[in-house]
């Protein structure tokens, strides 16, 4: 029986083939799904479970992926950058300047092995 359904599926995917090519930017793969599930060969998913669904928000808030796509606004420009990064080597400096003056106790000396 599974191998007549497959037979089938491959059958139908095959004569479907001639059709689905002038359909460029498609591959085909919704056309595949809907005869997977007609002849039984995919499953659906199971539900989710309870904690699961009540851990969720009704409306999903998601990213767009692609960087070009999406401007962020706390992005820095690189003369601030470069500003940033000249503020931050004169605190050092100035930090390793105090530091220099700063007497340091004298270390005790350490045991001979």
């Amino acid at each position: 029986m599974m191998f007549v359904r497959l037979a089938i599926a491959l059958i139908a995917g095959l004569a479907a083939g001639a059709a689905l090519a002038q359909d460029a930017p498609s591959s085909g793969g919704a056309f595949i799904g809907r005869l997977f599930d007609a002849t039984g060969l995919r499953t659906p998913p199971p539900p989710a479970q309870d904690f699961v669904r009540d851990s969720r928000s009704e409306q999903l808030q998601y990213r767009a992926f692609d960087p070009t796509l999406v401007k962020d606004p706390k992005r820095k420009s690189a003369a601030h950058l470069r500003a940033m990064s000249a503020e931050l080597e004169a605190a050092a400096a100035e930090t390793r300047r105090r530091a220099g003056r700063v007497a340091a106790p004298d270390a005790p000396a350490r045991p001979a092995r």
